[in-house]
């Protein structure tokens, strides 16, 4: 009953959160009319979501300064990367862009050689080059007779947010030391608010606001989709709390071959539900592409 726990929370959170990020792809590409506008949007959701978890858990007086602070930066660096993956949502297909920037655990294995004194083995190694494989074969785009080749334009930016989302988890990890879950969750919220605000309020992000049709529904699908996102985070946590990290941490970063799965199944009976192109040749790419990058993950997981 045990396993069978931490083996269910672990695929319900890989679940959860490909859903989560096929519905940001289709209200950014379809409903929203700019980045800006869905960052404020969904700093609304996250302030009440922030709000309430702080309510019932509030900090304790005798939390450790630095690692409140490490929690701040980690938070930070989460609320950045969150931006460029958002950002690519906007104009890119899911199923290349998710596989990409889920590969965060490969540079958690590479910092952890400086930060901590690790050393990487030969099936690490191996994983780093079938992840970094994967994605860039995800990241090809080719000409209509597949004789040329070409990386898309975001394929390195969303490099550099797995990487943020790396140093914001090995700085979580430290948090957590002395910090409850709720508590590292709050500031996160926290982060994300602030950074989001700064980056969109401006007078234009107002005016599309006011203009957007069918507002409220639009809030409602959002603050839906936040809420399942915060589910997914508590099923994570649950996940962690009762199984090994390394295989928790392997069957979560399947998210990828959730997402291809969904835009499959969205793709035949929703076309126009998210920007998606998928023909025959393209599918058993992007197959390939996931399947390389979640055996890398897995490597990593299980010979950590």
């Amino acid at each position: 009953m045990h396993i069978l726990l931490w083996i269910s929370t672990s695929l319900a959170t890989a679940v959860i959160f490909a859903a989560v990020n096929i519905i940001d792809s289709h209200l950014l590409s379809k409903k929203i009319p700019s980045l800006a506008a869905y960052l404020v949007l969904i700093s609304f959701a996250q302030f009440i979501v922030g709000l309430v978890v702080f309510i019932i858990f509030p900090f304790p007086v005798n939390l450790d300064l630095m690692h409140i602070l490490v929690a701040f930066g980690a938070g930070l660096c989460n609320a950045f990367a969150l931006i460029i993956l958002l950002s690519t949502l906007q104009r890119g297909e899911v199923s290349r862009i998710i596989p990409v920037a889920s590969s965060y655990p490969i540079f958690v294995a590479i910092l952890s050689m400086p930060l901590l004194g690790e050393m990487l083995n030969y099936w690490q190694w191996l994983a780093v080059v079938l992840t970094v494989a994967g994605a860039v074969l995800l990241s090809l785009h080719l000409d209509g007779d597949g004789q040329k080749a070409r990386l898309q334009k975001s394929f390195f930016l969303l490099l550099f947010a797995a990487l943020l989302s790396a140093i914001s988890n090995i700085g979580y990890k430290y948090a957590l030391q002395s910090m409850s879950f709720w508590n590292t969750l709050s500031t996160s919220t926290l982060c994300v608010v602030v950074v989001f605000l700064i980056y969109a309020l401006r007078k234009k992000t107002f005016s599309e606001l006011k203009n957007l049709p069918q507002l409220p529904q639009k809030m409602a699908i959002l603050l839906g989709n936040q809420w399942f996102a915060v589910f997914g985070v508590v099923m994570s946590f649950i996940a962690i709390a009762n199984g090994p990290v390394a295989l928790v941490s392997t069957i979560m970063n399947i998210r990828p071959a959730f997402v291809f799965v969904f835009s499959l199944i969205l793709s035949r009976f929703y076309p126009n539900f998210i920007n998606e192109r998928l023909d025959r040749r393209t599918i058993l790419i992007k197959l390939f592409g996931i399947v390389l990058i979640t055996g890398g993950v897995a490597i990593i997981g299980l010979f950590n």
